[in-house]
């Protein structure tokens, strides 16, 4: 064999290990995207199952303590006031609801919620509720201003 019969078939080979090197180089690629959405799946759907959880365990509460559930139902369901123990016990409430929006409203600014799925985990909050209303006027200040606007643009919609 010549000497340039063994310089094209080693370009030929050459060549030929470059595109099997390209094909690999795609492959890895694709597997790495497929596994990074499928991490940011992972991510979407353990936020907001942390968000369906802090739900569940203020629901159990009122379900499991006669004493809680009687409390609760007088904050949400009645006008009576509240005396001094349970005006502390609701601020407390309050404050766990509220907190409990702003980080769900974190996970919606992210793009791990969409909004749909934001305004479901909102509804514990019981915005409509005129307590809370009055609780979050006096209260808004502790939060971040585009958590706030996006609740005060919640209670307009819903009416003052």
């Amino acid at each position: 064999m010549t000497r340039e019969r063994w310089k094209d078939l080693l370009e030929g080979i050459g060549f030929a290990a470059i595109v099997a090197s390209l094909i690999f180089v795609g492959i890895e690629t694709r597997n790495s995207t497929k596994q990074a959405a499928l991490t940011t799946q992972a991510i979407e759907i353990s936020a907001y199952q942390d968000l369906i959880d802090n739900i569940h365990e203020m629901n159990v509460l009122t379900l499991q303590d006669p004493e809680v559930a009687a409390f609760m139902f007088k904050v949400f369901s009645t006008t009576d006031e509240l005396n001094d123990l349970e005006n502390f016990r609701f601020e407390r409430a309050a404050f766990q609801r509220l907190r409990h929006g702003d980080m769900a409203f974190f996970h919606y600014q992210r793009g791990v919620i969409d909004e749909d799925r934001l305004r479901s985990a909102l509804r514990i909050m019981r915005l409509e509720n005129p307590r809370i209303r009055e609780f979050w006027e006096r209260h808004q200040r502790n939060f971040i201003p585009s958590y706030r606007d996006y609740i005060n643009n919640l209670l307009e919609d819903h009416g003052s």
